[in-house]
């Protein structure tokens, strides 16, 4: 079994040598606790400093990590004449130099003062010394303490964001897997879904369940002669008065174009039309007229589907007598 490991900062070079190298490479890179860092040798012997590892990162101060610039912003002047002196005889020789750093007392940052010091080159497919690898792998143990806490702390608020990343995205995915995304009302497969779960909730119960269909009068003529831009803010305006006029608990859904279900649990047919006609008045003031059938629950009914059918049926009615209107099974119209 294959196990890909995090990376905190993939190195460029790596691209230069073998795979297997490279994967080694950055494993150490990553999750050797020991300062490390990757400088390359310019002209006059200047020492650049490519990337510092995680270990070394947290052994200095944010402001003092200096990728990208000359090796004197990480050290003091005697540790950096010394690492320079040191790199360009690597380079030299093409060979890993081994010494051990000299000791200073002044204050100045020591994680590298008088320890064991390894310089590495490394070199290109075509043999070319391209890099250096410099490792401080005999740090004191209170400095190696302070790197490994550093670096777990590190990797531990790597995980969390990670995480909350990962969360986020999640609940970003789920929305959009359940939602319509013009009007942000449960998308068709989603309210059928959890209509369906409400309709055997009420009918255990023996409790009351309404159901209206409804759509845009004259819609296909907002979008011929307005353009489909009209149409998606009338489709946004009809969801977003829906969505002030129901409940928290009842479920609005885009059932298709420019049709709309509302799902109202424990709500008789009274209950159903008043909500209805709020709609309906409140659609109006913007300039809107909608065409409304309501279904309510009968004992015989086996699944959800037979109340959309019904309220379906009495939307068509309300379309072929004139729109505008409300039509239910047991009052014939309002005008």
């Amino acid at each position: 079994m294959s196990m890909t490991m995090p990376m905190t900062d993939r190195l460029d070079f790596l691209s230069n040598i073998d795979d297997d190298a490279a994967s080694t490479m950055q494993f150490l890179w990553d999750f050797y606790p020991v300062p490390m860092m990757i400088v390359r040798i310019e002209a006059a012997g200047n020492v650049i400093v490519e990337a510092v590892n995680p270990a070394q990162k947290a052994l200095l101060s944010s402001h003092n990590i200096g990728e990208g610039q000359h090796l004197s912003r990480l050290f003091p002047a005697f540790l950096c004449d010394e690492l320079t002196v040191n790199c360009a005889r690597c380079v030299a020789e093409g060979v890993p130099i081994h010494y051990e750093t000299a000791r200073e007392n002044s204050g100045a940052e020591h994680q590298w003062s008088g320890s064991p010091a390894l310089i590495k080159p490394i070199r290109s497919h075509g043999g070319v010394i391209t890099h250096l690898l410099c490792i401080g792998h005999g740090v004191s143990s209170d400095n190696c303490s302070i790197a490994s806490h550093s670096f777990e702390a590190e990797i531990e608020r790597q995980v969390i964001e990670r995480t909350d990343e990962l969360t986020t995205i999640n609940r970003q995915l789920s929305y959009l897997a359940t939602h319509d995304w013009l009007t942000e009302t449960y998308n068709r497969r989603h309210l059928l879904e959890m209509a369906t779960t409400e309709f055997k909730r009420v009918q255990r119960y023996g409790l009351s369940l309404g159901l209206l269909m409804l759509d845009i009068d004259h819609f296909k003529s907002i979008n011929d002669e307005e353009g489909h831009e009209a149409g998606d803010q009338a489709l946004q305006a009809v969801a977003s008065a829906i969505q002030t006029t129901v409940r928290d608990c009842d479920l609005i859904g885009r059932y298709g174009g420019d049709e709309f279900i509302i799902v109202l649990p424990e709500t008789d047919l009274q209950g159903a039309r008043a909500i209805a006609e709020r709609l309906r008045s409140t659609l109006q003031g913007a300039n809107l007229s909608i065409s409304v059938g309501i279904a309510t629950l009968r004992r015989n009914d086996k699944t959800i589907n037979e109340l959309i059918n019904r309220a379906d049926h009495l939307l068509l009615g309300a379309k072929r007598n004139g729109r505008n209107r409300i039509e239910s099974a047991s009052l014939a119209l309002i005008p």
